[in-house]
């Protein structure tokens, strides 16, 4: 298809952006690959006890209604518990298409506050809850759907050490604890762009969310809502909260991880005109690429230099990369 060549020719992923997220270490996800997304193939040795004499649908629903943690607890009861949780449509989906979605709140420490549609809902959008552009990746405190600029730039997906919160709220760490019910665990990863490791806290708080609860349960005065959602957090947290999340769409059973322009880094690089940083960094659906590549000059220049897509063009260092970063360590992570 036409479509299709154009995408090769003149637009690629932005993997930078994934791994300054938190991301599982390849090798790690290769190994449980076969088990996450396939059950058993011996035949199950014992039932499900009592929970038997329900009907497979009702059991679904159930299993629709539990935690992620609970769902795998389950799910590894026996071979035919085993068959049942894997075989529910939300689960193969999210298994198949969201992995980083549900073992990043596996290893952050969030499974027990989200179920699988809490997962499938965002996985089948497109949009970012908060602007409206493609949405590639998932703010995992609140399971949205976001985009990379969000995620940089947004209050409402503003992180917060546990310790610095619990200073500016005037509330032990202890008593936020309690109250709040959770935090994020951080996980090793790189969360910067640059040449340099971002210190990593042991925990983090979404301060619009927590702040909201704290309000509304009378905890929190004015004086103390303004002091933190005023406070400029370090750099890089917010990328300790989030992960990459392809969209899933269930119509045509399609994943799209997201796509950036080439020529927008050219453009970029030739400092043609002012805020081109922006579009360079924009992130796009395949189709809505396709509605981008009709305004964007220097696109089309590489498409007309590329013959129709049978010529190999010359193309930005950057765009070979995939972003920001030239090599990667043994296990996939930015060096």
């Amino acid at each position: 298809m036409l479509s299709d060549k154009i995408l090769d020719v003149c637009a690629y992923h932005r993997r930078d952006f994934d791994l300054v997220l938190v991301r599982s270490r390849p090798h790690d996800t290769q190994a449980v690959l076969a088990s996450l997304q396939n059950a058993c193939q011996a035949c199950p040795a014992s039932s499900l006890g009592s929970l038997d004499s329900l009907p497979t649908e009702l059991l679904c629903i159930i299993l629709r209604d539990l935690d992620v943690l609970s769902y795998f607890q389950f799910r590894h009861v026996n071979r035919r518990a085993c068959a049942l949780a894997t075989t529910a449509h939300e689960y193969q989906s999210v298994a198949r298409h969201g992995l980083e979605g549900l073992r990043g709140l596996l290893r952050a420490g969030l499974a027990p506050l989200f179920t699988m549609g809490d997962l499938y809902s965002p996985l089948i959008r497109e949009e970012c809850v908060l602007c409206g552009s493609f949405g590639g990746f998932l703010f995992l405190p609140t399971v949205t759907r976001c985009c990379i600029a969000c995620i940089q730039t947004s209050p409402d997906l503003r992180v917060m050490c546990t310790s610095t919160f619990s200073r500016l709220a005037k509330i032990s760490t202890r008593r936020l604890r309690r109250v709040l019910g959770s935090e994020l665990r951080t996980v090793p990863g790189s969360y910067s762009m640059l040449d340099k490791r971002t210190r990593r806290p042991k925990h983090l708080i979404a301060v619009q969310t927590a702040t909201a609860k704290l309000e509304q349960l009378g905890i929190l005065d004015q004086d103390r809502s303004r002091a933190l959602l005023s406070w400029d957090e370090q750099e890089g947290r917010q990328f300790m909260a989030s992960t990459a999340f392809p969209w899933y769409d269930p119509h045509n059973g399609q994943v799209d991880d997201g796509i950036s322009c080439k020529g927008c880094q050219v453009r970029f690089e030739n400092r043609l005109e002012v805020g081109v940083a922006d579009d360079r960094d924009r992130v796009f659906s395949r189709s809505s690429y396709l509605s981008h590549f009709q305004s964007c000059t220097e696109a089309q220049e590489l498409w007309t230099q590329s013959e129709g897509g049978t010529k190999a063009v010359w193309e930005p260092e950057f765009t070979r990369r995939g972003g920001f970063f030239n090599e990667l360590d043994s296990d996939g992570l930015p060096r």
